[in-house]
């Protein structure tokens, strides 16, 4: 007997096929990355409830067993503590979708998002000083197609500390030479912005587009067969410019670059040059200040680093010590 109740199947198809993008404007790589989660989710019901995808009910999208996937991911898959938070935000995703559509199950999915997320340790924020960022733009070899490529895609990642995902989407048609260089994309939640280009972006950016007869509608920075390049195309395309540099900053072999160390490194070095972090959150396309305030942080320890380096082994501490009988009076409270 076909057992009633809400049907979870249909809304899970509605929720990414429709839902993300029409009602709440998500990217592709937000769809996606919800996707993967339910999908593992799913396939976890299958492997250790017997319960097959397209006959799972709301019952079976229970507390007990997102909490028992979650334990899963970490004992049996290895995952951290960031991955097991971001497959739990997609699983709330869906679950506030539930109470939307089922009234009558609110209660089951405001169990689900109750379940709280695990704390996580930051990491310092890796950039690149400005001598290692200099040596890895002019690293691509100017004389080849895909040097003059890979030089124009660096130099434009630098200038606008964009995305992966940001860079590789875009078309010709999104930027402006003239009278004075813009370069507009659609961000991270189809947020738009218009970012300036300094001279030396514009000038690489404009011999790019010139020499290669790109038209408006093509991709800005495509592959070799002319499509869009990939994340991976990217990394890879970084990583040979990173091998290069390091006959002129031998320094570059110790440190762990990806793609968004540029962004990390356009942050700190606009920090670094006075700009106020509102402009620079409204510049990196960041939601929250708060996310923004992790390059301050950096920056001060830091700086820090640097002052404690410098001070003699017998100072003291510069910070503030309070002497004894404050101590004792405050303690005394």
């Amino acid at each position: 007997m076909k057992k009633s109740g809400p049907d979870i199947p249909r809304h899970l198809q509605h929720f990414l096929g429709e839902h993300l993008v029409q009602d709440r404007g998500c990217s592709l790589n937000t769809v996606h990355s919800y996707r993967d989660a339910l999908c593992a989710f799913l396939t976890y019901l299958q492997h250790k409830k017997n319960l097959a995808p397209r006959a799972i009910t709301a019952s079976d999208f229970s507390a007990e067993n997102v909490v028992a996937f979650l334990s899963h991911l970490q004992r049996t898959k290895k995952c951290s503590d960031s991955t097991r938070n971001q497959r739990l935000s997609a699983i709330r995703a869906f679950a506030r979708y539930l109470c939307w559509k089922e009234p009558l199950i609110s209660s089951d999915m405001e169990s689900i998002l109750a379940i709280p997320s695990k704390r996580t340790s930051r990491q310092v924020l890796g950039f690149l000083d400005r001598d290692e960022m200099e040596a890895i733009l002019d690293a691509p070899d100017a004389n080849t197609w895909s040097g003059k490529r890979d030089r124009a895609l660096l130099a434009m990642m630098y200038n606008t500390g964009a995305r992966v995902s940001e860079v590789v989407s875009a078309i010709v048609s999104d930027v402006t030479l003239k009278p004075s260089g813009t370069f507009r994309f659609q961000g991270k939640g189809r947020k738009e912005r218009l970012l300036p280009l300094w001279k030396s972006t514009s000038k690489t950016l404009g011999q790019w587009i010139k020499g290669t007869g790109l038209r408006p509608s093509q991709p800005l920075f495509p592959n070799a067969r002319g499509a869009m390049m990939t994340r991976s195309g990217v990394e890879k395309r970084l990583k040979q410019a990173i091998i290069r540099a390091t006959s002129a900053r031998p320094s570059l072999v110790q440190k762990r670059i990806s793609p968004h160390t540029l962004r990390h490194t356009t942050a700190m070095h606009l920090l670094q040059s006075g700009v106020d972090i509102t402009l620079i959150a409204m510049w990196l396309g960041h939601e929250s200040i708060e996310t923004t305030h992790l390059y301050i942080t950096a920056n001060l320890e830091l700086k820090e680093a640097t002052l404690a380096a410098l001070q003699p082994v017998k100072n003291s501490s510069m910070r503030f010590q309070p002497d004894d009988e404050l101590l004792k009076f405050l303690k005394s409270l």
